[in-house]
């Protein structure tokens, strides 16, 4: 019986850790054309080459960049004259030397501390410009929980298209295996189960715009 229940035990650990990983990576279909691609704030070099990749195959017209607070350290640097490039202007630097013209870039001002401000802020933007159709790049185990806020964000008038980026070195098969990627994936499912339990009820549609005001642009 002990040795029953034992192999059953592995052998949920085992699915477990084979599945966990694929859960969190999704994929939409591209649509026939956008209004904007939308980087999120994060990782630069996988997320910068797959939107760089999106704008030249023609998806949309324009690339959308978002901006993190900046962190302590570098405040307080930035507070005795000592300026290192932000993580968006690097962004930006980076989709310029791949080939997307500076006229096609458009910089989302206001600085996000999560996923969930940072849907907001593209929220409202997206709202305030009336478009219809995004197409957002992320890295691969951040996509399943970036969908379900930004849907919640966006709400009816916006559809949204997830990217995971090709360039990602994340295992999702045997994340287990790399630290990097054990803790990605133990730290999406603490996020996705604030996201059902708390955060998920709180966001509005639109980033909390009115109605009205979005009109009237």
């Amino acid at each position: 019986m002990r040795r029953s229940l034992a192999v059953a035990a592995v052998a949920a650990v085992a699915a477990a850790c084979l599945f966990a990983g694929r859960v969190l990576v999704v994929a939409d279909p591209l649509p026939p054309s956008a209004d904007a691609i939308v980087i999120l704030a994060g990782s630069i070099a996988d997320r910068t080459l797959e939107a760089a990749d999106l704008y030249r195959a023609g998806v949309a017209p324009r690339v959308l960049v978002t901006r993190e607070r900046l962190p302590r350290g570098e405040a307080a640097l930035r507070a005795r004259g000592i300026a290192l490039p932000p993580a968006d202007r690097q962004t930006i630097d980076v989709l310029e030397q791949l080939g997307v013209p500076p006229s096609a870039i458009r910089l989302l001002r206001r600085r996000n501390t999560s996923t969930e401000s940072e849907a907001r802020t593209i929220a409202r933007d997206a709202c305030t410009h009336r478009y219809r159709r995004l197409v957002v790049v992320t890295s691969r185990p951040h996509t399943r929980r970036a969908r379900l806020i930004l849907r919640r964000a966006l709400g009816p008038r916006v559809a949204v298209a997830v990217r995971p980026s090709r360039y990602d070195p994340f295992s999702a098969r045997r994340w287990w295996r790399v630290r990097r990627d054990a803790k990605l994936v133990l730290s999406e499912y603490q996020k996705l189960a604030n996201f059902w339990l708390f955060e998920g009820w709180r966001i509005p549609p639109c980033g909390g715009l009115r109605a009205s005001a979005s009109s009237r642009r």
